[in-house]
């Protein structure tokens, strides 16, 4: 007898299947994904601390290192420094020693505000399906958790009335970078509301910062590896050593940002001071007395300035072609004296916006010798507007003109009167043959009437003979 399994053994072959109910492949929902465990609120709330202690820890590591490579002071005496340079930071004036000091480093602003970017991007994406909420109000919770240690600091060692206006710059700062931030998780768009030739104005002004800020790094860049010497003989008189190196590195870091705006007011041509009697423009240089930080090497030799630095003048001009060019790339089916017109306003708005930055980035190091450092903001006011709006406003027209050029060129050619509106077409042309099968009369078909051709229609005797009595 042939086992079951012999390959000898005959008959059909058997294929056997598995069957799954019906209800259980119909009948059941899509899977959700789970909900998050904790909330947008605690989320924001508990980073927002996080954040605060992250900004003061790296603020009391510079000053500690610093204090590491000097003999005087105590460990409690360079964290008290350490928490005053924190409040500087967060636009919050301060005594270092005896002198008031009112100068935000804005490189550490920039921190702060990357670090709550992604402390309310993070929060976003913890917003429960069932919660409805805005980046505003998530920007609102992680800046207003983050503000409060700083408030109590601010209360028990610091000096808010020194400079309230430069602490609310650094808290709107701060609040935008985090509502952007939420913003883009939420996918939160109702910009898109507004109008496009204003939704374009945004971007145009950040281009034309963008544009006057890398004109200033460079300007630095290149004024130190001009002075390198000089810079280097700074630091070896400093003689920090290898922490102390590092801390004062990590400072002139933090002012960065402060003197890329300052070289930019530079290029503008309207100059910057680094404290009574000394102005720095290209023009001429007058110089007092400075602190000696390798940073302001880059200063360039006193007296009448040379023809080298004027070159630096076009930074202004570029700016408001780029300005303008963001504007009107946006609406290239706008009159050529329209565009010339929106980039005429956009270099003007980028000028308004650096001399807010030149405001921002202004200050104090002391009270006599070392106060109102920064750009001199009326003269910078008038070059900022002037130059960048004119900038613009040629740009606006030379490309509005390119664009009619480009429109005409791209449009077919027709017979089409000038004054016709666009939402309404021309009348099509009468042809030799109608295409309207539509309006076509039937000639097969007898009339009802019989016409008298006769009475109506001259016949070809009667022409000929009117003809021959005209003639």
């Amino acid at each position: 007898m042939p086992s079951l399994m012999s390959r000898g053994r005959s008959g059909p072959e058997v294929t056997l299947t598995a069957a799954i109910p019906a209800s259980e492949t119909t009948d059941q929902p899509p899977a959700e994904p789970d909900a998050p465990a904790v909330g947008w609120l605690p989320f924001a709330v508990l980073g927002g601390l996080g954040v605060a202690l992250i900004t003061w820890i790296l603020a009391a590591g510079l000053t500690v290192v610093g204090w590491l490579t000097a003999s005087p002071g105590t460990l409690a005496d360079a964290l008290a420094v350490g928490t005053r340079l924190w409040l500087l930071g967060n636009g919050v004036g301060a005594r270092i020693g005896t002198l008031p000091v009112t100068l935000v480093p804005w490189g550490a602003v920039a921190v702060t505000g990357f670090l709550l970017h992604r402390l309310s991007a993070l929060a976003a994406r913890q917003v429960r399906p069932d919660q409805s909420t805005s980046p505003g109000v998530i920007a609102i919770a992680a800046v207003a958790a983050y503000l409060a240690p700083v408030l109590v600091a601010a209360v028990l060692i610091g000096e808010p009335w020194l400079a309230p206006a430069h602490w609310a710059a650094v808290i709107a700062a701060l609040g935008a970078s985090a509502a952007w931030g939420a913003a883009r998780v939420l996918g939160w768009q109702h910009v898109e509301r507004w109008p496009t030739w204003l939704r374009a104005l945004p971007r145009a002004v950040v281009a034309g910062q963008l544009v006057m800020l890398t004109a200033g790094a460079a300007l630095v860049v290149t004024a130190l590896l001009r002075h390198l010497d000089r810079a280097e003989a700074l630091t070896a008189a400093l003689d920090p050593g290898v922490s102390g190196g590092i801390a004062l590195l990590m400072a002139q870091l933090a002012v960065g940002p402060n003197a890329f705006v300052w070289a930019g007011s530079y290029a503008l041509g309207s100059g910057f001071s680094l404290g009574a009697g000394s102005l720095i423009a290209p023009s001429a240089t007058q110089l007092g007395v400075i602190p000696g930080i390798p940073l302001l090497a880059a200063l360039p030799t006193a007296g009448p300035g040379s023809t080298d630095q004027l070159w630096w003048l076009a930074a202004g001009v570029l700016a408001g072609v780029v300005a303008a060019t963001v504007t009107v790339r946006a609406l290239p089916a706008w009159r050529f004296d329209l565009l010339s017109l929106l980039g005429g306003l956009a270099g003007v708005l980028s000028g308004l916006a650096f001399v807010a930055l030149a405001w921002a980035t202004s200050g104090d190091l002391g009270s006599v010798r070392l106060a109102d450092l920064g750009p001199q903001l009326f003269p910078l006011l008038v070059m900022a507007t002037t130059t960048m709006g004119l900038a613009g406003l040629i740009a606006g027209l030379l490309l509005g003109l390119v664009f009619r050029r480009a429109r005409r060129r791209t449009s077919p050619a027709t017979d089409e009167p000038r004054d016709l509106p666009a939402d309404k077409p021309a009348a099509e042309k009468p042809t030799g043959k109608s295409t309207d099968k539509s309006t076509e009369k039937p000639t097969d078909k007898p009339t009802d009437k019989p016409t008298d051709q006769s009475a109506d229609q001259p016949t070809d005797e009667s022409d000929s003979e009117e003809t021959r009595a005209l003639g």
